[in-house]
């Protein structure tokens, strides 16, 4: 870097580092003296550190402590901001100036019990803004209150207002063809449960999902696309727009494979179960022909062989309300009784033409169904083992193979960040920690359908709070603000 740049970066602007707080002493010390060093380290003088404190006892609410920040990084003549959690500490970042909005964070080292999936569009943790575009959009909402999602909706603004982004390509799979409309109520197949009695078996299924809406009134949506009901062990699509495979261990402790954030629409999954020769199990999940998340027990894994039925496109038929009913359509189905290859899976997925018959082996498939062979209910089991499935309430469809979907994705910076050690305050064990929580999902759920924000009637503009008081702390060049919220 030339001198001026370095000189134009580090010294003429100048960076308010904006920090939501409210209760973590220990955090906040440990955080203030890691950025104090990191920033002189790396050059950058000119900055102020701006803590937010919520001192009421409302739910917490990220976004506006950060809109109150920005507020007083106006005053202090900041050129630019990072909105920065106090629990995240830099290992390798940079906080120079930019023109854009910028993502920070790359890679986490995360303490025990806490989890991050680093989906394509996470803006959450560390993100720099400058001042200009951050009052284009108006700020955060400040009407998330509880853990959650005021960060995506932070990144719909920046897209509704044609704010510089990238674009992730998700792949859509599968093949023109006739298909079986799945209405999210109570349609779906049951077959004799082909796992019984089998040390390792492989799943793959085409299928596409159609608009998933939240139930207001249950704590999660999940959309089961392949169970073995009774342990509620299945393969199902989220309102986190994630894929996941949950099953229990040979302890009784129920375990999920998560995939990254996957929009609706058509994909190819497959499962695969295996055992190794010293009795290592091993559960993969696939999306797409590409392997997203896998686990190993020395135990096993258990409840697979107890149900009497496999369910394909609900998780229990036998609970109505409760029954995790798949909405959209599938094409194709099969089961074998071994641990497919990698190439395998990969061949199947990737082939639009061909589905099975062309590019995997008959020798261990067990079960083969096209969703347009059905015969009075029956689906008809192709690969010659008459497991013909019995089904309820289904529809022919056409379906054909769409664009891949272009979907806004924050630029970002190859940061690297230390993650202190905190209670979960989101999502833990299939479970909300607050319904606040559950109800900004929701929330935000409406605004990503529509792709619509209602940013010119909620930030920065409608920012309303009460200053309790405000301290300055020279050594750290750190100001408090204290608000009632």
């Amino acid at each position: 870097m030339k001198v001026e740049e370095y000189i134009s970066n580090h010294i003429k602007y100048k960076l308010g580092v904006i920090v939501p707080y409210r209760n973590r002493p220990q955090q906040l010390i440990t955080f203030k003296k890691a950025i104090q060093d990191y920033l002189i380290k790396n050059g950058i003088v000119n900055y102020e550190l701006i803590v937010v404190d919520q001192v009421d006892r409302k739910d917490f609410n990220r976004g506006k402590l950060l809109n109150i920040g920005f507020k007083y990084a106006e005053e202090a003549g900041c050129d630019y901001v990072a909105f920065h959690d106090v629990d995240m500490l830099p290992i390798l970042a940079d906080y120079s100036y930019t023109d854009k909005p910028v993502h920070l964070i790359k890679n986490l080292s995360l303490p025990p019990g806490v989890s991050r999936t680093l989906n394509y569009d996470y803006f959450g943790g560390i993100t720099l803004f400058p001042m200009d575009l951050f009052r284009q959009i108006n700020g955060y909402s400040n009407d998330y209150r509880g853990w959650g999602f005021e960060d995506d909706d932070l990144l719909l603004r920046c897209k509704e207002n044609h704010i510089d982004l990238l674009e992730e390509e998700i792949g859509q799979y599968g093949r023109t063809d006739i298909g079986s409309t799945f209405n999210g109520n109570d349609s779906y197949v049951a077959v004799n449960n082909p796992a019984k009695n089998i040390k390792q078996f492989t799943i793959l299924v085409s299928f596409e999902i159609d608009q998933l809406k939240p139930d207001s009134y249950k704590p999660a949506d999940l959309q089961s696309i392949v169970s073995f009901p009774g342990f509620d062990t299945a393969l199902t699509y989220t309102s986190f727009y994630n894929f996941q495979m949950t099953f229990w261990n040979k302890r009784d402790k129920t375990v999920s494979l998560k995939s990254k954030k996957y929009p609706e629409g058509k994909y190819i999954a497959a499962i695969r179960y295996s055992k190794s020769e010293d009795d290592i199990s091993t559960m993969d999940l696939f999306i797409n022909g590409k392997l997203v998340d896998s686990n190993s027990y020395a135990k096993g894994i258990s409840h697979f062989s107890s149900p009497k039925y496999m369910i394909i496109g609900a998780g229990n038929p036998d609970r109505k309300n409760e029954g995790h009913w798949f909405k959209g359509t599938i094409n194709n189905f099969a089961f074998y009784d071994t641990a497919v290859s990698d190439r395998t899976i990969t061949q199947v997925s990737r082939d639009n033409s061909f589905f099975l018959f062309n590019k995997a082996s008959l020798d261990n498939l067990k079960i083969y169904y096209d969703f347009k062979y059905i015969k009075d209910k029956e689906v008809i089991d192709l690969s010659g083992n008459n497991n013909n499935g019995y089904s309820n309430n289904l529809k022919p469809i056409k379906t054909f193979v769409p664009a891949p979907l272009k979907v806004p994705r924050p630029h970002r910076r190859p940061g690297h960040f230390k993650v202190l050690p905190h209670k979960e305050n989101g999502y833990k064990d299939g479970l909300w920690v607050t319904w606040s929580s559950r109800k900004n999902q929701i929330k935000y759920f409406e605004k990503y359908i529509n792709y619509k924000t209602d940013y010119q009637k909620d930030g920065l503009t409608t920012l309303r709070y009460n200053l309790y008081n405000d301290y300055k702390e020279p050594e750290y060049n750190c100001t408090t603000l204290q608000v009632n919220t």
